[in-house]
């Protein structure tokens, strides 16, 4: 049976039986420098070799010294000669090597309590437990308590658990390691006395593919280790298009549909987009970005109409098209291809008439069947004797012809009739003369007259075959022209002499009493031809038979004096007489007269100034009358029996007859045109 060795305060031995143990012994164990965590205390039998131990933990908590008392009672059998040893350890008696050992040897007593003292002696300058290795112990270094066998080794350069490894070997330090996003680096020491990987912190960057400096804020940020790679910024992270370098935050907002700074709004700087507005041409429209997309414009939302201005009125236009949704104004037609804009007989689709022209557009002049199977010509007919002359005509409506003359001759020719008939009744004798006729087709063909003799104004009713005398002026009355004005009609007439050397222009309203003719106060030249179709485009022409400043225009305007020159003495100083002046609408007319320094009068107005048009020179003309129908559709007589026409691009002669005289033309059309000559002669085209 093994026997164990007691170690009890001195106490205890009272109780023990004294023949049953050879002796006992007080140990007394003293420490100093230090305070050991346990001491085994040891006691041998000398004579047999016999050894018991038992650990005794230390006591007390003063690092720096105390004592253990303890009994060591022999078992029976020992010898009186025991060796008492106390070997002190830093924790735990278990394990490890004592720091420091102490010995002695006790004689036995049987029936007392031999004392014995030992003394352990070891340095634990730091108090940490742990005995300085100087002094047999484990502590490295006993200045510093946080250095000890066991304490937790830091990576410090300082071998804190006293293992003897440095931390070069303990940390792996020097040695490669990677940091969150695998940046390289070597392991070292942190300041917390942790291992840290020694690495460049990464740098986040974001894509910037389109180099305008921000980084694309649907992407996720890229991690560097060694500088930022190329296409990449570092914020901020704020481009909405990473495709487009003039899409970021703070470029210009344009107006694209896009949102270009970035702000979550899309054209925001152009409130006024999608706003209804009024686009060219009249159309609606709607404000959208300009091509510039720096303002807004209007676009049409109804699709504009091509317009052609149409100068001769016939519903065809020329040029270059004007889109508009409404028409651009007066004049303007939404059908092109009018291959002569001058002439209203002349449009595509348009029927062929006797004119020596293209009226359909289609490159040739004149169909089949158009003209006389003869030709077509000028055709003169006897009305009255030969020695009469005619000196005015007028025709509105194909086939109703009025003509006057001298020998007080006054005919008529009616539609469907093919011979004029003479009105003889108060219109006349053999001796006197009419200079002008005008007839009211709106009140069943009444005439009204102006003499040479005397200067009569009369009128006639077709349906009495009569004239009546309504005012003798007592001047030549060289021409009328008549058209309503409010509702009332109204005659306008002048004269070629008056008092003073002068001509007269006159307002009559058809009547017979005094009132219905009026006198304008404006002083005017000899006057020779009137015509107009309102007030606002009424013209009087005339001049002096003599002198270098011969032509004179006038032009009715408002106020009590309402006849002003045109002043064309002054811009063609060379202009001939005036005999004859036509206008065709508010914005063109022309006049014609006799040559004058060589040059044939032929003068254009067209709507504010007249200017001299170009005319052969082959003939040095006396041209008495003109009419038009167009810009480029125009008629001028010569008295020596000529007809020029103007085309739009030259004048021609296109017809001849140097016996004949010439005085007036009229005309429906270019197919029918009429001219009032001497000798008794009447000439229509085309038969």
């Amino acid at each position: 049976m093994r026997r164990i060795l007691v170690l009890l305060p001195l106490l205890a031995l009272a109780g023990c039986k004294k023949d049953e143990s050879p002796g006992a012994v007080k140990v007394t164990v003293n420490y100093s420098g230090f305070l050991p965590g346990c001491v085994l205390v040891k006691a041998r039998d000398e004579a047999s070799g016999r050894e018991l131990s038992t650990p005794v933990p230390g006591k007390g908590t003063r690092p720096q010294g105390g004592s253990l008392v303890a009994a060591v009672i022999a078992p029976a059998g020992w010898g009186s000669s025991v060796r008492i040893e106390a070997l002190a350890h830093e924790q735990s008696c278990d394990a490890g090597t004592p720091v420091v050992t102490s010995t002695a040897l006790a004689t036995l007593t049987p029936g007392e309590s031999v004392p014995v003292t030992l003394s352990l002696q070891a340095t634990d300058a730091d108090g940490d437990g742990y005995v300085s290795v100087l002094t047999g112990g484990t502590d490295c270094n006993d200045n510093n308590a946080n250095i000890h066998p066991g304490a937790v080794e830091l990576c410090n350069d300082v071998d804190d658990n006293c293992d003897g490894i440095s931390d070069q070997v303990e940390f792996s330090l020097g040695q490669s390691c990677t940091e969150g996003v695998d940046c390289p680096g070597t392991r070292a020491c942190g300041q917390d006395g942790g291992v840290v990987c020694n690495a460049p912190d990464a740098v986040y960057a974001y894509p910037d593919r389109d180099q305008d400096g921000r980084g694309d804020m649907h992407a996720e940020a890229v991690a560097f280790c060694t500088g930022i790679g190329a296409g990449y910024v570092l914020g901020p992270p704020d481009d909405c298009d990473d495709t487009n370098p003039s899409i970021r935050p703070g470029a210009p907002e344009l107006c694209n549909g896009v949102d270009d700074n970035c702000d979550g709004n899309i054209d925001e700087t152009f409130p006024q987009l999608g706003t209804a507005c009024e686009a060219q041409g009249q159309c609606p429209g709607t404000q959208v970005c300009d091509a510039a997309q720096t303002g807004t414009t209007c676009q049409a939302t109804t699709p504009p109409s091509d317009w052609f201005l149409d100068e001769d009125g016939d519903g065809f236009g020329s040029g270059t098209a004007v889109q508009a949704c409404i028409t651009p104004g007066a004049g303007y037609v939404n059908q092109g291809g009018d291959c002569n804009d001058g002439n209203p007989f002349t449009y595509p689709g348009a029927p062929e008439i006797c004119d020596g022209l293209d009226n359909n557009c289609d490159g040739t002049p004149d169909g089949p069947g158009v003209c006389p199977e003869a030709g077509a010509s000028f055709v003169p007919r006897l009305v009255g004797a030969p020695e009469r002359q005619w000196r005015s005509i007028f025709t509105e409506t194909p086939g109703d012809v009025t003509v006057v003359g001298n020998m007080g001759g006054v005919a008529v020719l009616t539609p469907g009739s093919t011979t004029f008939q003479f009105l003889t009744t108060g219109c006349g004798d053999s001796t006197f003369g009419y200079n002008a006729v005008w007839v009211d087709m709106a009140d069943l063909g009444r005439g009204y007259m102006g003499s040479s003799s005397q200067g009569m104004l009369r009128f006639f009713v077709r349906s009495e075959a009569s004239c009546t005398q309504a005012h003798q002026l007592n001047n030549v009355v060289q021409g009328l022209v008549g058209f309503r004005h409010n509702g009332a009609l109204e005659i306008h007439g002048v004269t070629s002499t008056f008092a003073n050397n002068q001509g007269v222009t006159f307002a009559w309203n058809g009547g017979t009493d005094a009132a219905s003719l009026t006198f304008w106060p404006s002083t005017v030249a000899h006057l020779y031809d009137i015509h107009g179709r309102s007030r606002s485009a009424l013209f009087a022409v005339g001049g002096f038979d003599s002198g270098n400043t011969r032509a004179r225009i006038y032009r009715f305007t408002s106020g009590s004096s309402p006849w002003q020159t045109e002043d064309v003495q002054t811009t063609i100083p060379t202009l001939g007489r005036l005999q004859a002046v036509w206008v065709v609408n508010d914005k063109l007319a022309f006049a014609v007269g006799d040559s004058h320094s060589g040059s044939n009068s032929v003068v254009r107005w067209d709507g504010s100034t007249w200017s001299r048009m170009p005319f052969p020179t082959t003939h040095n003309e006396s041209l008495r009358s003109v009419i038009a129908f167009g810009a480029n559709s125009v008629y001028v007589v010569a008295h020596n029996g000529r007809v020029y026409r103007y085309d739009g691009t030259q004048w021609q002669i296109i017809y001849e007859n140097t016996s004949a005289r010439f005085r007036d033309i009229a005309g429906t059309s270019p197919a029918d045109l009429w001219i009032a000559g001497e000798n008794g002669q009447i000439f229509h085209w085309p038969q």
